[in-house]
């Protein structure tokens, strides 16, 4: 009898806890969203989205959050409207027990700056292209020309070795694609041309031109030669100025 006793009272415990866990549920659900808290990744330097971009996604015609319950709050649709913005890497969208929907939003991360003349983008780490922004203007490698699709991974490699060699950054400013599988590096100082050819090879073409600035043409000047190329394997072929007169 004992046994059987004990065993109805965890039955109706388990029962009660079970309504109560409901009862919390349903009333967690209908629970109006009381505020909105974004948070985004402005510690990386990026500018291109803020909280008022992210507000007005989350409030639109596709998601209207301000007007629904917590329990009728998709996230993972949230995610996915705010995953759809070009400047938006990835989101990632949380409901706590207060009401309060909490957004964290990461940016897409740009390493060139893209106008092939008929348009303009940035180039992202991932390889695709992020719009112009009113709101935040990206200091990447310039490039130019008609820039396909094919080109997009060469261009990544060779502006990250750029962004991140302080020699090569104080002098490099551009990259121009000047035929099919044909680059030119431009310059900050100095009135020459860097013949860069295809983009392959990149970092042993860097390694290259950084020896032959600081054996050549930290001696001779910025002006003495007039075309630097990089595109044969293990040397480099220089062009001095017709009208130097050394």
């Amino acid at each position: 009898m004992k046994v059987k006793w004990k065993l109805l009272k965890t039955f109706l415990g388990i029962l009660v806890l079970a309504f109560l866990v409901s009862f919390s549920a349903k009333r967690h659900a209908c629970k109006p969203l009381s505020d909105i808290k974004i948070k985004v990744d402005h510690e990386s330097g990026k500018y291109f989205v803020n909280d008022s971009l992210v507000r007005r996604v989350v409030d639109g015609k596709q998601l209207r959050l301000s007007s629904l319950p917590l329990g009728n709050i998709d996230v993972a649709k949230v995610e996915s409207v705010l995953d759809r913005n070009s400047f938006v890497s990835k989101s990632e969208v949380f409901r706590d027990i207060d009401g309060i929907m909490r957004i964290q939003i990461n940016q897409e991360t740009p390493v060139a700056r893209v106008n092939t003349g008929l348009d303009e983008y940035y180039l992202s780490e991932q390889l695709t292209r992020i719009p112009l922004s009113n709101l935040y203007s990206a200091e990447v490698l310039m490039v130019g020309g008609n820039i396909e699709v094919q080109d997009f991974a060469g261009i990544k490699e060779l502006a990250e070795i750029v962004g991140a060699d302080k020699l090569l950054k104080k002098h490099i400013i551009a990259v121009k694609k000047e035929k099919p599988n044909s680059f030119i590096l431009l310059v900050n100082k100095g009135d020459y041309v860097i013949e860069f050819g295809e983009l392959k090879n990149i970092e042993s073409k860097f390694e290259k031109l950084k020896l032959f600035y600081d054996q050549y043409l930290g001696k001779v000047g910025l002006n003495y030669y007039e075309r630097i190329n990089l595109r044969f394997n293990n040397q480099i072929v220089a062009t001095k100025r017709t009208n130097d007169e050394k």
